[in-house]
């Protein structure tokens, strides 16, 4: 007895589609990494260099994600990365390079431990 129940699977033109959309969004995610990269050495030098102060705006976060027109999360997430870039020079370089994200190094930023940075970049990736 056959079933009249739809199949899950898509047909060949299909997912050949959505292999070439895949392919797509994870080189734009990669762009994107490599872009948050960037501002997240921007605030690093903000930071370092004392430059938030003639602003206005009452923090790095703040800044961040005012000058950018993200959440506060995110500019809270990119000024944690900018503290501990030196601590986590590999993490930061797959950042930069688009192989991990915003996200991804913000938890180690937030979360790890000194001298743990070789350990989240083998993790991580």
């Amino acid at each position: 007895m056959s079933s009249s129940a739809p199949s899950f699977v898509p047909s060949a033109p299909r997912a050949a589609r959505l292999e070439v959309l895949f392919e797509k969004l994870e080189e734009l995610a990669g762009q994107r990494n490599a872009i948050d990269g960037q501002i997240v050495e921007i605030a690093a030098e903000i930071d370092r260099d004392g430059l938030c102060g003639m602003t206005g705006a009452r923090s790095v976060a703040a800044l961040i994600a005012w000058k950018t027109g993200s959440s506060s999360k995110n500019g809270h997430t990119i000024a944690a990365v900018a503290q501990r870039l030196a601590e986590f020079p590999r993490c930061a370089a797959a950042l930069r390079e688009g192989r991990l994200s915003l996200d991804q190094v913000g938890v180690i930023a937030e979360h790890a431990g000194a001298g743990s940075d070789a350990h989240y970049a083998e993790l991580a990736a």
